[in-house]
């Protein structure tokens, strides 16, 4: 397609990236991470296309997200099928779950060997590729709302769901999660922040699966400026398969333009910051819906209870 100059903060996410926020230890683009001032970027370029995943697994301490159709499929479907059972008892224990052999997931075929160490995967989820994460199609050429054009104009977004289970809604969020989570961190469920906060700004509700010693604690406490997120959302943008130099916002991809459905239009108030907060269900009650039997309850057990 033609070479490309990153803008001046596209490059500065870019360096960020692959340094201060740590990203490229686990969304590996062939470049050195460099965390310290000074340090040589010995890494080597791809020789191809970068996959920008380590394709390990990692556990983020994720919130539970109540939006998940799933919790809510607990009864019959009109062929008699039930999704979950266990309604608003599920916890999403991830890998942890697949070695267990447990509920939403196939049989561990080496149960035999792996089950032992269920409790040390509980919560790991793979980790993503950062190709195409802010892919949309052309009629919407932002997944962050609160963006406005050169005439102040709100530019329609595409909604995005990121992790796992979608709780995050932005870019901006995702990369404020991973500079934020140890810093505003609540022993409360979503909907539930205390007065005087704001849930994905500064608090960030418990992990779905805690215990601090099966989380990721590479992120949570990076120190990156609001300027710096933003620069690596920058960044993040460009990673777009079918990126053309000569009309950057807009996506040469394959059947990128048979989306027909509709773009969504800022909210009053609403940023990048707090995208989807309009629209939070608050988290039920753990103490009325523990966490079920079939799936907390099955040898080996997690290492910390599962609220």
């Amino acid at each position: 397609m033609g070479n490309y100059t990153l803008t001046a903060d596209e490059m500065a996410g870019y360096n960020l990236f692959n340094g201060k926020g740590n990203c490229n230890s686990c969304h590996v683009d062939g470049r050195s991470t460099l965390l310290t001032p000074g340090q040589t970027d010995t890494g080597n370029t791809a020789g191809g296309q970068a996959i920008f995943t380590c394709l390990g697994y990692a556990n983020e301490g994720l919130p539970l997200n109540p939006r998940l159709p799933l919790f809510y499929e607990s009864t019959p479907d009109r062929f008699g099928f039930t999704p979950n059972p266990d309604g608003f008892r599920y916890r999403d224990l991830g890998f942890g779950n697949f070695m267990r052999s447990g509920p939403q997931s196939a049989p561990n075929p080496n149960a035999f060997d792996w089950l032992q160490f269920a409790p040390s995967t509980d919560g790991q989820f793979q980790v993503a590729t950062a190709r195409d994460v802010a892919m949309t199609p052309p009629q919407c050429p932002t997944t962050e709302a609160g963006q406005v054009d050169g005439n102040g104009k709100p530019i329609p977004y595409f909604q995005k769901e990121f992790f796992h289970n979608g709780y995050i809604k932005s870019l901006k969020q995702l990369v404020h999660f991973y500079n934020t989570r140890d810093v505003f961190p609540f022993q409360v469920t979503s909907g539930h922040c205390p007065a005087g906060t704001t849930e994905k700004v500064d608090c960030w509700p418990q992990p779905e699966v805690p215990n601090p010693r099966i989380i990721d604690m590479t992120t949570g406490m990076l120190g990156l400026t609001d300027q710096e997120e933003n620069q690596i959302v920058a960044f993040l943008q460009t990673l777009t398969d079918g990126f053309d130099p000569a009309n950057p916002t807009v996506s040469t991809y394959k059947n990128i333009d048979t989306f027909t459905g509709q773009c969504m239009t800022t909210a009053p108030g609403v940023t990048a910051s707090t995208q989807g907060n309009e629209t939070l269900t608050p988290t039920w009650s753990f103490t009325q819906f523990p966490c079920a039997t079939d799936i907390c309850g099955v040898p080996p057990l997690p290492s910390m209870p599962i609220p």
